[in-house]
């Protein structure tokens, strides 16, 4: 179908090949070359139309803007109107050279209506993903912001205010190199199908520095608009605000006009959640939609110094292009500067005292919680309520990793803000702050011995702590990116590191040595775990294979394929019986590592239940129970003769896991910013 686009109209559709409209003899070839389809949108400042070039011969796919003046009588408004043209055009061709932003492929004037042609970005913009799959989780938000914030701080860099954000102007592109057979692989995420955020629909875009025009009417849509833009007067951080009512209303699937209280003059957008999100988010979501400007983020810039100096849990999946990764521009030499503080500068005032290598060992003064007492646990209580303690809440401080000292007393976390906390199992106080990292802190291993702490970091090193004092031993810089998982050998004297360059190394514990590098690996590694049967060390690959290494030597041994995604968690059992693998593909498999021929898929090879990617395994220290947490916060408990045994619910997103070796509670820690005690069985 051709669609004439003149304003006028009485009937502007005809028959595909046609070159002049029946309905207002206008020509239906746009300066001889674009021919309209449809209209994809329309709003106060123009209308939007999909439409193709018939100038090339491929006929690429094109989106056409249209602007017509005010009335002939409005001269200063004309002349505001081609001022603010002619800049804004200028400027959208600009932004058009980054990857997230449509290109500007043409400007001009025809008939007294202003045309804007961009490039068509192939995909599904979110208010229809919310219209088919419901609404989206924390996990979905943080990728959002963590996509969209430096695209938007690069549009206020160069002087453009956007004026309509909204969930139909973000579009997933479609990966045109990514085949039904490999979708996903080479761009993960959390949609799996799509590929890239990209911020559409200019056209109600206006200069920053153009003042508020005494003509003004309001543009853009009233549901997102921040107040002061609904007056005419929008600025910078209107569009922030729109971002994060963006986000509110993706995380409720509610309009935006019933989440405000009117009679409270608030926001109760919690209320309409159907799953929690963590404090922190929270906390950002809410201070973007300050109705009151002077009480929102002033900048982009100050939302991501916020979003605690380092990347969040969607960065381990995504591989964030080098071009976008540089718009974080003097915001990421800030960031820097910050995190180059973490030592004693972002620890509360409440807090011990952070230990490094330089400083004395001295006595640490106990902080005091109130968690509520552990209940009294039953063996016939079901497993969908256990008894389950919570223990501090991590000073708002979200939790990457947790591990628990061989004697069932000691747990240690990786945060956020790069430190290592450890707290007393049963009351949670906090018994020593080491701090050290750059970054968030990966992943934490308690050594056999129960003498010293491992710990990977997002800045690429590998520190290794004395448990007793709290002192640094050594730092291990051998990475060239994250450390995403670091774990002690049986024996205790080797370390294994698997690390966002692609990378798993060996290290010797005592000297801190490196050992060696292994070879032949392609993809990136997510997992590592040890096994005490033939020196065999595991790896979870991004390929969704586990390959098996002889770690002693460095000998490739074999490749174990079931996954269709990326092994994200391995386990292996305390008997080293039992290999456990959890991925991508929303599945925890179990093989058999007793048979001659290697590991086998052993008795139900799949566990099917989780509803998201895992992220997390453990193994209970009797060895029946495997324990399996998801990307969503989701705990499901595993008997190894006898399927699923039950699900705890407690977190709201991204949970690691750990047994106690001592009894069978079983420690979580989150994202969310809380670490749980759960009581699985009545202690010893």
């Amino acid at each position: 179908m051709s669609y004439c686009i003149n304003p006028n109209c009485p009937s502007p559709k005809n028959l595909v090949s046609a070159t002049v409209c029946k309905g207002c003899e206008s020509n239906l070839l746009l300066k001889g070359r674009y021919r309209v389809f449809h209209t994809l949108g329309q709003s106060i400042a123009g209308s939007t139309f999909l439409a193709v070039d018939e100038d090339q011969p491929a006929q690429p796919r094109c989106v056409i803007q249209q602007f017509c003046k005010p009335v002939p009588s409005a001269t200063d408004g004309q002349n505001q109107f081609h001022r603010r043209w002619s800049g804004s055009a200028e400027i959208l061709d600009k932004l058009g050279k980054h990857p997230q932003i449509p290109k500007l492929l043409a400007s001009f004037e025809v008939e007294g209506c202003q045309y804007l042609v961009q490039e068509y970005i192939p995909g599904r913009n979110l208010a229809d993903r919310l219209s088919e799959k419901g609404v989206l989780k924390e996990i979905h938000i943080w990728y959002l912001l963590n996509e969209l914030l430096p695209v938007l701080q690069f549009v206020h860099e160069n002087q453009l205010i956007h004026r309509d954000i909204k969930p139909s102007n973000i579009i997933h592109r479609k990966s045109s190199q990514t085949s039904a057979a490999t979708a996903g692989k080479e761009h993960l995420h959390p949609w799996d199908d799509e590929s890239g955020l990209v911020l559409v629909d200019f056209g109600a875009a206006i200069p920053a520095n153009s003042g508020p025009p005494k003509t003004e009417t309001m543009t853009g849509s009233a549901e997102y608009a921040a107040p002061e833009q609904i007056k005419g007067e929008a600025i910078p951080t209107s569009d922030i605000y729109s971002l994060g009512v963006t986000c509110i209303h993706l995380l409720t699937g509610m309009s935006p006009f019933d989440l405000f209280d009117i009679k409270a003059d608030s926001w109760a957008w919690r209320h309409y959640l159907k799953v929690p999100v963590s404090a922190r988010l929270g906390r950002i979501l809410d201070q973007m939609v300050q109705r009151e400007p002077s009480k929102r983020y002033r900048s982009i810039e100050a939302i991501l110094t916020d979003m605690k100096y380092g990347p969040t849990p969607i960065d381990v999946i995504v591989s964030k292009p080098k071009w976008t990764l540089a718009l974080w521009g003097g915001a990421a030499g800030a960031v820097f500067a910050l995190l180059s503080g973490v030592v004693g500068s972002r620890l509360p005032s409440s807090a011990p005292q952070a230990f490094t290598s330089g400083d004395p060992v001295s006595s640490i003064p106990e902080i005091r919680f109130n968690p509520p007492p552990m209940q009294d646990f039953n063996r016939h209580v079901s497993l969908e309520n256990p008894a389950v303690r919570t223990l501090a809440e991590q000073d708002k401080n979200p939790v990457w990793a947790v591990a628990v000292a061989p004697n069932g007393r000691v747990i240690v976390s990786g945060n956020n803000d790069g430190t290592i906390r450890l707290l007393h199992k049963r009351h949670g106080k906090v018994l020593k702050i080491l701090a050290g990292h750059l970054g968030p802190v990966w992943s934490v291993a308690v050594s056999p011995d129960g003498r010293t702490i491992a710990s990977g970091s997002a800045d690429g090193t590998i520190k290794l702590w004395n448990f007793y004092s709290g002192q640094l031993i050594r730092t291990l810089g051998g990475h060239t990116d994250g450390v995403f998982s670091v774990v002690f050998s049986p024996d205790g004297q080797a370390l294994a590191s698997v690390g966002k360059d692609n990378t798993l190394k060996l290290w010797q514990v005592e000297g801190g040595a490196e050992l060696q590098t292994l070879k032949g690996i392609t993809d990136e590694v997510h997992s590592v775990a040890f096994s005490a049967y033939k020196d065999t060390l595991f790896t979870g690959n991004g390929d969704g294979t586990i390959k098996m290494w002889n770690w002693k030597t460095g000998a490739f041994q074999a490749t174990l394929t079931g996954h269709v995604d990326a092994v994200s968690a391995l386990t292996v059992s305390p008997d080293g019986t039992i290999l456990g693998s959890g991925g991508w593909d929303n599945t925890v498999r179990i093989w058999d590592m007793t048979t001659e021929h290697g590991p086998q898929p052993s008795g139900e090879v799949t566990f099917p239940g989780h509803t998201d990617r895992i992220q997390s395994l453990a193994f209970s220290p009797d060895g029946a129970t495997l324990a399996s947490a998801d990307l969503s916060g989701t705990i499901k408990l595993w008997a190894m003769d006898g399927g699923e045994q039950g699900t705890l619910k407690g977190h709201s997103t991204w949970v690691e896991l750990a047994f106690n070796p001592q009894d069978k509670t079983l420690i979580s820690g989150s994202f969310d910013d809380t670490i749980k005690v759960w009581q699985l069985s009545p202690s010893p």
